[in-house]
């Protein structure tokens, strides 16, 4: 019996320290790139199931800078619009990027979301911020090469992109 109790003991004490150590892993960008349920690299079915048929749909383009057929998809009741991409004729479209504004209720991992402060953002994300890219109406989590930009008005979020804003 005493083995047993010693066991269970000995799991206890391991459960508990492989929690701390999760707890304690740095956060990642790639654990960050996500709003409530969206995010890159879904494909257009997923996107479909999720929020259904867009109000507007753009034509799709060829983007000069990746070489990528973009088409943005606009979801106003839901706050959302998404851009998918292909490469070349290939059937399936993926989230390249998007944006969420009002009235989109939706967080991200870290908890934050439209009408979170300024000061929430900095601590859910301090390790990630790109200090440079900072100024009173953004900050940017990563890089404008691929990561999230809050936009602020009057010191709350006011828009999530989530994506590369620049190449």
């Amino acid at each position: 019996m005493v083995e047993k109790a010693q066991m269970r003991y000995l799991t206890h004490v391991l459960i508990g320290l492989l929690t701390a150590l999760a707890l304690a892993a740095p956060l990642k960008l790639a654990d960050t790139q996500k709003v409530g349920e969206l995010k890159l690299g879904l494909d257009s079915s997923q996107v479909a199931s999720m929020l259904g048929k867009p109000a507007k749909e753009s034509k799709a383009i060829e983007e000069g800078a990746t070489g990528l057929t973009v088409k943005d998809q606009s979801f106003p009741k839901r706050g959302l619009v998404v851009t998918l991409s292909r490469e070349g004729k290939a059937t399936v479209w993926r989230v390249e990027r998007f944006r969420v504004s009002a009235p989109c209720a939706w967080k991200t991992p870290q908890g934050i979301g439209i009408g979170s402060s300024q000061q929430e953002v900095r601590k859910a994300y301090q390790e990630l911020l790109d200090k440079e890219s900072e100024s009173a109406e953004q900050m940017v989590v990563g890089s404008i090469y691929g990561g999230i930009i809050f936009h602020f008005k009057n010191g709350k979020v006011d828009s999530i992109f989530v994506g590369a804003a620049a190449e």
